[in-house]
């Protein structure tokens, strides 16, 4: 299991670094400097080293909203299946919440982001692309609560 380096975060691009967090629900082909989540839900998995403080993450994201079809995307977050985080995403945002140090495991930690309102090109009448895409994920960056 991959472990979060807390200097340099995770890129979401093409030539980024996020493919050794163990992805699911996000697009095996990433963009140049960002990757589409592919369904309702999407999570990374990755390990922390020993932690004296509470976790800060900001995630740098921005909607699928259709060419105007839609108005937002709300996206639920949980961290090893603790509700943590929620944010109606409207337009490139950054999420911003902390995890207690006290909730963090040894081995492995799952980040989790719930996208209920993810929906095809293809049911919008906009393109033949069948992948329900809720928020294109850029950077991810943690870190004390302080900086």
């Amino acid at each position: 299991m991959q472990l979060l380096n807390f200097m340099t975060g995770i890129d979401f691009g093409a030539q980024g670094n996020f493919s050794e967090f163990s992805p699911s629900g996000f697009s095996a082909l990433p963009d140049t400097n960002s990757t589409w989540t592919e369904g309702p839900t999407a999570e990374i998995l990755f390990r922390v080293p020993p932690l004296r403080n509470n976790v800060r993450f900001a995630v740098e994201v921005f909607p699928f909203l259709g060419d105007g079809a839609l108005t937002q995307q709300q996206c639920w977050v949980f961290f090893n299946g603790l509700f943590t985080h929620f944010d109606t995403v409207r337009m490139s945002s950054e999420l911003v919440f902390t995890i207690s140090r006290d909730l963090f495991n040894p081995r492995v930690n799952r980040l989790s982001f719930v996208l209920p309102d993810a929906v095809s090109p293809s049911d919008l009448g906009l393109t033949d692309d069948l992948r329900r895409l809720g928020l294109a994920f850029t950077r991810l960056t943690a870190g004390s609560p302080a900086a």
